[in-house]
């Protein structure tokens, strides 16, 4: 269960940690036009708030996550099975079991525990967001400089000056995670983990021609020579923590 909250948790916070993979300027991109960027970072500063992930990722975050586990937890064992590889004999013979009535035999506190854990970390996460505001800003100012022309940037411009505008900008990413947006997510849980297995079986697929991650007893004593060096060890001593 805690790797279906951490999968959760990533799935739906991928999108704002994305935004922060393009906070410098991409390998062999031309910089942006001045003027253009200019307009740009005016934009970005509206867009992003300051505070914007602290709010984003807060209370309306945690309820949409509490919905998803919820919903999560309701659904039947056979379908988490299937991602693990059983057969479909096998699965058959779990019936409609749900997955929240096996954990309430292993730990009768587990809904609980799972949604602790979970603002815990979504906590952590505000905060980690919050320190990435100013990258993100710089990033999302350098694609909008790349994007739109200085027209397109001058009308944006015009319409975010405008009491609508204003409204949407501060509001548009953090209706995100809001209400609405918390139930279609719960809602789409069971088509989700109907996928999955077929979403499994592709990773396969696309490494199936690959040989097998090499084992430590497969290892020549040059190459456990080279890693010890690179974990700031010597041969027969253990890597420094």
């Amino acid at each position: 269960m805690k790797a279906l909250v951490t999968g959760l948790l990533l799935a739906v916070a991928s999108p704002a940690l994305a935004q922060t993979q393009a906070a410098s300027p991409a390998s062999g991109a031309a910089a942006p036009d001045p003027a253009r960027l200019a307009i740009a970072r005016e934009l970005a500063d509206k867009l992003i708030p300051q505070g914007m992930y602290q709010r984003m990722l807060g209370e309306n975050f945690n309820r949409m996550m509490e919905s998803m586990l919820g919903s999560a937890g309701e659904l039947p064992l056979r379908d988490f099975a299937k991602i693990g590889g059983l057969t479909e004999a096998e699965v058959a013979q779990l019936g409609k079991t749900t997955l929240r009535e096996v954990m309430e035999i292993y730990d009768p506190y587990w809904q609980e525990r799972q949604q602790r854990m979970m603002r815990s970390m979504m906590g952590e996460m505000g905060k980690l967001m919050s320190t990435l505001e100013p990258k993100v800003r710089v990033a999302l100012a350098r694609a909008y400089a790349r994007e739109y022309t200085l027209p397109e940037l001058q009308e944006l411009q015009r319409f975010f000056a405008t009491p609508a505008g204003s409204h949407y900008a501060r509001s548009s990413m953090e209706l995100m995670m809001g209400p609405d947006m918390a139930q279609a997510m719960a809602e789409s849980m069971p088509e989700i983990m109907q996928q999955m297995p077929a979403l499994v079986q592709a990773a396969q697929a696309g490494t199936k021609d690959l040989p097998p991650p090499r084992k430590p007893e497969d290892l020549t004593p040059a190459q456990r020579e080279k890693i010890l060096k690179l974990l700031g060890s010597k041969a027969g001593q253990p890597a420094k923590k």
